[in-house]
């Protein structure tokens, strides 16, 4: 379970659900003098999850009467996507690749190599998914009761679903990924060579070195036959990249959507703004004089809505480091491979 959790959205919800029901079913209030904080805390926890469990069951429900009411319609978009834009559209970009685009000269036998063997796989994919589309009844029955449970449960769902339906195309990435990563190596390490210098991996730094003649020029021949080859790998990488970062970007949406919708303080932003003395930040005295006593009297301020959500800007905070358009930009140019972040890594607020 904890490795399938890493993988799959629906499993991370449903132990997150597991997890909370707990938490209430255990729950008992007792009230001990001189523990008025950490009882009214409980308090507040109790109450929020109980209402964001409710409200998501609410969402979740209407969610489903669309769905059903919209099936015919959603099944004939469902169907024409699967060809339309998880196929056609991609093989039609890799053919007009293969043909010289915009004048930029592709080597003929790699483009052609590159092409054929995407689209063979993309083809089979497409092919497959066709196949399975007399379970989509079925599919959608299961996506429906998954809404029963709650609209966290029925977008993690979809969200993994999502990752299947494009299997093809991470496929595709992380072969074009790999093999311009490595002419990447080679032509760094050629450009030490030219340069009379090589990498010292225990020191780990560029130090001077001889070589001999052969070696300069296998060398040249090698660093030739690399330029020659990189534009072509290079444009079919950054295809796969481009289509790539548009599914992160995905990813990291419906994440943080699931994050808000389990984890939104939902109770404590209804007493900050129905009865805000029930949320005590600081204290102050407030004074009043007559003309015979002077009264002092003990008030408090409300907690402000920067703490309330203090704990969301922590998780925005991991997530715009982590999809940081310059740190994507510089992995995009370095060849490394875009994941979404792991679900042990990301701060998970409290309500």
């Amino acid at each position: 379970m904890s490795m399938l959790k890493e993988f799959s959205f629906t499993a991370r919800q449903i132990e997150n659900r597991i997890g909370v029901l707990q938490l209430l079913s255990s729950r008992k209030f007792v009230h001990q003098s001189g523990d008025i904080k950490s009882a009214c805390q409980e308090y507040i926890e109790y109450h929020n999850t109980l209402w964001v469990i409710l409200n998501d069951i609410i969402i979740g429900v209407a969610f489903r009467f669309f769905l059903h009411q919209n099936q015919a319609i959603l099944n004939q978009l469902v169907a024409g996507g699967l060809e339309g834009v998880l196929a056609h559209r991609m093989e039609g970009m890799l053919l007009w690749l293969d043909s010289w685009p915009a004048g930029l000269k592709l080597n003929t036998e790699l483009s052609r190599f590159y092409s054929q063997g995407f689209i063979g796989l993309i083809t089979q994919w497409a092919t497959f998914l066709c196949s399975c589309l007399r379970f989509l009844p079925a599919l959608n029955l299961i996506i429906e009761t998954a809404s029963l449970m709650g609209m966290t449960m029925a977008t993690s769902l979809l969200l993994d679903l999502l990752g299947l339906l494009t299997a093809h195309f991470y496929a595709c990435y992380l072969i074009s990924s790999v093999i311009y990563r490595h002419i990447l190596i080679l032509i760094g390490s050629l450009w030490n060579l030219f340069r009379g210098k090589r990498y010292n991996v225990l020191r780990n730094r560029t130090d001077p070195w001889d070589y001999e003649i052969d070696q300069l020029l296998l060398g040249t021949i090698l660093f030739t036959l690399a330029a020659h080859l990189f534009p072509t790998i290079w444009v079919y990488y950054a295809v796969f990249a481009l289509v790539r970062l548009s599914l992160i970007a995905l990813y990291a949406t419906g994440e943080t959507l699931l994050a808000f919708m389990n984890h939104f303080p939902l109770f404590a932003l209804m007493l900050r703004l129905k009865d805000p003395q029930r949320l005590p930040g600081d204290i102050y005295l407030l004074t009043r004089s007559t003309s015979d006593r002077c009264s002092v009297t003990l008030m408090s301020h409300p907690l402000p809505l920067s703490v309330i959500f203090a704990q969301y800007t922590q998780l925005w905070r991991q997530l715009l480091q982590h999809y940081h358009p310059f740190r994507l930009g510089r992995w995009i140019l370095q060849g490394r491979v875009l994941a979404t972040f792991t679900h042990g890594s990301v701060y998970i607020p409290r309500q």
